[in-house]
């Protein structure tokens, strides 16, 4: 095949799905492709270069102490990490994004910023969320296989009501009683008769079994209606 005529640009990338770009080592954005300038609200999705997560015109700039530490870690510790986010946009609808951060390296190797690229979570993309929270508590083969001879309990009998079903989304995430208190506006003691309330309607005798019951359930592969509406930006664990 003769690739002389071929050439190459950066629009090239911009064909591809999804919303990405790059950061500088300071968290200045140094490049986005157009469905993330349309996203955040940019005419054109060029006028996000120069500017920091605290300059987009919608409210995700009250997480933008989240995603500098968020880079931060990626430039740091030189890993790949992924961030569950769940925002309201420049149009008024709330989107839940699975983005995955990972180092910009240049010709030398060396770490000069972060390159981000999400989907949008939908009916059949969320499904990936499942993927990550069986790996963020660590189920092996064998636990899923145990914990399914134990279920003797159907999801549709359960009957979690909205807290129930938010706290639940956050344990499996792998978040502790603190993190999720300070999430959801109540006590850490609050969270806490919750989970022994989630304990006895799952028929748990652990939280480690909660978990892998409520995996077992489909409880992985869903998001609570109610999280579309509160403003999120988790670290999903390795």
């Amino acid at each position: 095949m003769n690739n002389k005529n071929a050439s190459f640009s950066p629009q090239i990338f911009d064909q591809l799905p999804g919303c990405w770009g790059c950061k500088d080592i300071n968290s200045t954005f140094v490049y986005v492709n157009p469905e993330y300038g349309r996203m955040v609200g940019f005419d054109n999705h060029l006028d996000c270069i120069g500017k920091t997560d605290y300059q987009m015109p919608i409210t995700t700039t009250d997480y933008a102490d989240k995603y500098v530490e968020q880079d931060q870690i990626v430039i740091e510790t030189e890993r790949t990490i992924r961030v569950l986010d769940i925002h309201p946009y420049h149009d008024g609808k709330w989107r839940a994004h699975l983005f995955t951060k990972t180092p910009w390296r240049d010709h030398n190797n060396q770490v000069i910023g972060t390159i981000f690229s999400g989907i949008e979570l939908t009916d059949t993309a969320v499904l990936e969320v499942g993927h990550w929270l069986c790996r963020a508590i660590g189920i092996t083969k064998q636990q899923k296989n145990s914990s399914m001879l134990r279920i003797s309990i159907k999801k549709e009998d359960i009957g979690l009501n909205t807290r129930e079903s938010e706290v639940l989304f956050l344990l499996l995430h792998g978040k502790k009683p603190q993190y999720i208190a300070k999430t959801l506006g109540v006590s850490v003691k609050t969270i806490e008769n919750y989970v022994l309330r989630l304990r006895e309607k799952f028929n748990a005798n652990s939280k480690g079994e909660l978990l892998d019951l409520a995996l077992e359930l489909g409880y992985g592969s869903n998001i609570p209606e109610s999280m579309l509406k509160t403003q999120l930006s988790i670290v999903l664990k390795d």
